[in-house]
């Protein structure tokens, strides 16, 4: 892996790990970063539960004025009610988060 997937692949863990809309419900435990299906999992320990479950984000990224957002519209769940909640969610509604500018110029250069 380049230096500069590396940095990207970071990028993306980082806004993972501190996003205050996932870390509403629970504990971030990990996050591995699938960069040929645009995919980030993260596993969770979700408030009052014992068992991490493990999500999978499905991300693109957005050139803007402010830079390169980060964008979250899908998100898939081992859990079924997970996903029913994320696909109704997601249906009117993404995240966005604006990458830092030399990471935002990787990840451009490098998708």
């Amino acid at each position: 892996m380049s230096f500069l997937s590396n940095a990207r692949d970071k990028a993306i863990q980082i806004f993972f790990q501190r996003n205050e809309f996932i870390r509403k419900f629970g504990e971030i435990q990990g996050v591995d970063i699938d960069t040929l299906e645009n995919c980030a999992s993260v596993t969770i320990l979700l408030h009052g539960e014992y068992i991490p479950t493990t999500f999978c984000a499905h991300y693109c990224f957005e050139d803007t004025d402010e830079g390169t957002l980060i964008v979250i519209n899908k998100v898939d769940s081992e859990r079924e009610m997970i996903n029913a909640i994320a696909a109704w969610w997601f249906r009117d509604h993404s995240i966005k988060k604006a990458l830092p500018k030399g990471t935002g110029l990787f990840a451009k250069i490098l998708f």
